[in-house]
């Protein structure tokens, strides 16, 4: 079981539902028990922020995931979600199911997913598009 811990320092009213359904529908990873996430919502400012001190690109992203890299520790790790970025990306989607889907897209990369190279891009690819077809199956906000 992953517990997942949220701050919100945004103004949106945001279910914590959509991001455990999320959790919920990767079950099949290997994931460390007792596993703990913390999940930041902010804003542009701070995500661009972090993102030149950390990883040394002075640029708004959509979703910075920061893995714990200490063995045998529940804790796997933080994403931080731009919801600025997320809502003018969002296209036809939700604001939510957007949301959701740069959290999996977070949960991969703290569970050893990336798509640095072209073979390392397909295998996480897949395990998206697999993880997305569950979601679909599954109501917001369930």
């Amino acid at each position: 079981m992953i517990t997942l811990k949220i701050e919100n320092n945004t103004d949106k009213q945001i279910d914590k539902a959509i991001f455990e359904q999320v959790l919920a529908a990767i079950t099949e990873e290997n994931i460390r028990p007792n596993a703990e996430i913390a999940l930041l919502l902010t804003d542009d400012d701070t995500v661009q922020e972090l993102n030149r001190k950390y990883r040394g690109k002075n640029s708004k992203t959509d979703v910075l995931t920061f893995s714990s890299q200490i063995p045998n520790l529940p804790f796997l790790g933080d994403i931080i979600i731009d919801t600025s970025t997320a809502e003018s990306q969002k296209g036809s989607w939700s604001l939510e199911e957007e949301l959701q889907q740069l959290f999996l897209h977070g949960v991969l990369h703290l569970l050893g997913y990336d798509h640095i190279s072209a073979k390392q891009k397909k295998v996480m690819n897949e395990k998206e598009n697999r993880y997305r077809k569950i979601l679909k199956n599954i109501k917001l906000g369930e």
